[in-house]
């Protein structure tokens, strides 16, 4: 299952009490189920577009 913690549009600030969701702009947390909205923190890995050796 996905997590919060895991999309790129979570943002940590120390200066905030809580996490936030750059999506909603929202207080959440890591742990918390990824929405509807979520995109992974690296693009995955495409191997049709290498070319084979």
């Amino acid at each position: 299952m996905n997590r919060c913690g895991q999309c790129r549009q979570f943002i940590r600030r120390p200066d905030n009490q809580r996490d936030l969701c750059g999506a909603w702009e929202q207080p959440t947390s890591a742990a918390r189920q990824a929405c509807d909205f979520f995109a992974p923190l690296k693009p995955l890995r495409n191997n049709d577009d290498q070319e084979s050796c």
